[in-house]
């Protein structure tokens, strides 16, 4: 190659970077410039933007402290279902609240900031939101949708005990978009409302307890159901406070393997019927032990096995029969299979 020629190609790749270096130098000038022309105008804008978001978070203290003292107020809760229904709305205020009011304070900043009117902004970012659920923001509208029509019908309110697909629990929270419960074992569960089909909700109405009492064959069934139902009346009448009608003896439901099973159903308050099956079992156990009446469990008895002294003497007119005919196929088709 020629010296020359390299020389110039260098020449020309420095101009080049002292182009680049001399415009970055001058856009950094300018925004110096532009910051000491307006840096005050600058000022501002932040603290604008920051006060708007002070009196956001404020004002949603104050509703969170509103609603806080509307669920604990009396005459909010007369009876345990306006109570809950109290609780339910309050929740989903505070919800909508939260959403409406950080809404609000991202327009007033855009608009502090110079990016259009207010309602400007509104238009634009409801073209933003048409945009995003044409391409998969239809579960977070269902889910919103859907949260109103199960607020609105009343399928459950805060502090009832639900069951909804595999998720069962205490409902402690309900949002705009998600359903909070809390499980036996502690665990909050979180579930989306667009997922909600099917609600099983255990603190409507009165619950059913049902309990199995399985008894010996050799004892006498009558009489051990008639002890059972001394039984039940000394239940109801010493936990009459969780029970909605006396215990009721099926009588005999089931023949076990080793026991004869006799059914009880007793109609208990809301959220009881656990705690009743307990009490029912425990009076039966007590009941059975003043009385001697035992339970059924599985023996093992041990017998001395003793050879016979003389084998068995075949009688002289013994002869095999033969097999009729069905009876010969039938059993080369047991065979074969």
């Amino acid at each position: 190659m020629i010296p020359g020629s390299m020389t110039d190609e260098g020449m020309a790749l420095a101009e080049e970077t002292l182009s680049i270096s001399s415009q970055f130098i001058s856009k950094f000038n300018d925004l110096l410039s532009r910051l000491a022309q307006n840096g005050g105008y600058y000022l501002w804008d932040i603290l604008v933007i920051c006060f708007i978001l002070l009196a956001a978070k404020g004002i949603l203290r104050v509703v969170s402290a509103l609603t806080k003292r509307a669920m604990g107020l009396e005459k909010y809760h007369r009876t345990v279902q306006q109570g809950k229904r109290v609780d339910t709305m309050m929740t989903l205020l505070r919800s909508v609240a939260r959403y409406g009011i950080y809404f609000v304070a991202f327009l007033m900043i855009l608009q502090q900031l110079g990016w259009g009117k207010a309602m400007e902004n509104l238009l634009v970012t409801a073209g933003i939101g048409s945009l995003a659920i044409g391409f998969g923001a239809q579960n977070l509208v269902r889910d919103v949708v859907t949260g109103f029509f199960m607020m609105f019908e009343n399928q459950f309110s805060v502090g009832d005990y639900i069951k909804t697909g595999d998720a069962e629990g205490t409902v402690e929270a309900t949002a705009m978009r998600v359903t909070y419960l809390r499980s036996l074992q502690g665990d909050q569960i979180i579930i989306p409302n667009g997922s909600i089909e099917r609600v099983v909700n255990y603190s409507r109405g009165s619950c059913t307890s049902s309990v199995t009492i399985s008894t010996a064959y050799e004892a006498d069934t009558r009489q051990v159901i008639w002890i059972i139902k001394e039984a039940m009346k000394d239940y109801a009448r010493e936990h009459s406070d969780l029970i909605v009608e006396p215990p009721v003896v099926l009588g005999i439901t089931d023949f076990g393997a080793s026991s004869v099973d006799i059914g009880i159903l007793c109609k208990a308050k809301p959220l009881k019927q656990w705690e009743v099956e307990r009490g029912i079992r425990l009076a039966v156990k007590e009941q059975f032990d003043r009385l001697g009446v035992e339970f059924p469990y599985p023996h093992i008895v041990t017998m001395p096995y003793e050879k016979p002294t003389e084998p068995l003497a075949m009688p002289p007119s013994y002869e095999e029969e033969e097999l009729p005919q069905w009876a010969v196929v039938q059993s080369g088709e047991d065979e074969d299979s």
